[in-house]
């Protein structure tokens, strides 16, 4: 009985690895050939070519054959690098992209069979339109900016580059910082520099190496100091809104916020600019790195009333004489918002807000810095969601030119 028990195991041992390797020979990809066959499948019809930034897109009719794994195309993207793309036989659209500039390049495409055996290659000319890296690299500009350079940049083909940036020192140019995006636009500063005229540039490189030449501007690194407000007033132009109960727009420029209820109380007059506004003299052309803002402190008036929420910035060295918000003025930044540090309920304030309170809103102005000699502030909407300003003091950061 024991010897049939062990020759019934046996069997089924040997029933058990053989249906074990019986289904895993089935399961083995399908895309590897049995047995290899050299024919060479047939080639792709009907090829068109869209030249694209810096590349081309190839669309064709890729015949019925099922012996076919993908289709291949070949080609440089510039004197030395040879590149390969490849799509499957479900498909019928390879995507190049790399090429080192916008001229003609031929591309040999050709299908692979499932036995890797290549047909005959097909030659197709493209001519892609200007390279991501080089477009970007003509927007370059280089700017002044506080203990540094800023640099601006525009990509609208959405390319993966590399900006690098230089500074030269007596004449040898030195690496200074590589900034990576895919933006469609946008800026970036090097900083650690001292105040004083310096020679900055700037190259874009992609993903393949191509490398732009370095674009060069000789700019101003400026010196962040508090500016001096006794320099500043003031000023009413057509539209802009006025104080009452006794109190000036000079108000904030003369208030140190040590205490007290002293503020600039805007009131809304007929004929007054829709959104309200108010307009500073900063006493000769300067550029701002940030302000402070503090609101009008009382015990009632925090985070209510005629508080700052949403506003904008804009700046003008020569603004219409006739008060309108025109070409004269270029605005800084987008809508500035000043946020309650709690998230309580209107009227309601825990200690960070006391703080913030006490301590003042700081607003960065965006680089690059824009030159101005008079400030002035839209106010969009105040914390009790009407229009006018209540402000106790301001102050300027940046540097005069």
């Amino acid at each position: 009985m024991k010897k049939i028990l062990k020759i019934s195991v046996g069997v089924s041992l040997i029933l058990i690895l053989g249906y074990l390797f019986s289904c895993q020979r089935e399961n083995s990809t399908n895309l590897t050939p049995i047995y290899k066959d050299k024919t060479k499948p047939p080639v792709i019809t009907n090829v068109k070519v869209d030249n694209i930034s810096g590349g081309a897109i190839i669309t064709y009719q890729i015949p019925a054959d099922p012996s076919i794994l993908y289709v291949q195309a070949d080609f440089k993207i510039n004197d030395k690098t040879v590149e390969q793309v490849k799509s499957s036989y479900y498909t019928d659209t390879l995507i190049l992209k790399g090429f080192e500039k916008s001229a003609d390049y031929e591309v040999k495409l050709h299908t692979v069979s499932r036995s890797e055996v290549a047909s005959d290659s097909i030659k197709v000319m493209i001519h892609p339109l200007t390279p991501p890296y080089i477009a970007v690299a003509q927007s370059l500009k280089i700017s002044g900016d506080f203990g540094g350079a800023n640099v601006q940049f525009d990509n609208p083909s959405e390319g993966e580059i590399a900006i690098g940036t230089l500074v030269d020192t007596a004449g040898k140019p030195e690496y200074v910082y590589t900034s990576y995006t895919k933006d469609t636009k946008g800026n970036f500063s090097i900083r650690g520099f001292q105040a004083g005229e310096r020679k900055y540039g700037a190259y874009v490189q992609d993903r393949w190496g191509n490398t732009s030449d370095t674009v060069w501007s000789t700019v101003k690194s400026l010196n962040e100091i508090t500016l001096d407000r006794t320099l500043m007033k003031g000023v009413i132009l057509s539209g802009d809104q006025t104080a009452c109960c006794g109190s000036s727009i000079d108000v904030p420029l003369q208030n140190d916020y040590a205490a007290g209820d002293w503020a600039f109380y805007g009131v809304t007059n007929p004929g007054d600019s829709t959104p309200a506004r108010i307009t500073i003299d900063m006493g000769k052309p300067v550029v701002l790195s940030r302000f402070r803002y503090y609101m009008r402190k009382n015990g009632g008036a925090e985070f209510r009333n005629g508080t700052l929420r949403f506003f904008k910035v804009y700046g003008s060295l020569v603004p219409n004489p006739n008060g309108a918000l025109d070409s004269t003025w270029t605005q800084i930044g987008g809508v500035y918002e000043l946020v309650k540090p709690s998230g309580l309920p209107y009227g309601q304030l825990n200690s960070a807000d006391q703080a913030e309170v006490n301590n003042g809103t700081e607003f960065i102005m965006p680089a690059p810095a824009v030159p101005m000699r008079y400030f002035r502030l839209v106010i969009l909407q105040n914390f009790s969601g009407g229009h006018t300003l209540e402000m106790a003091s301001i102050k300027f950061m940046g540097d005069y030119l």
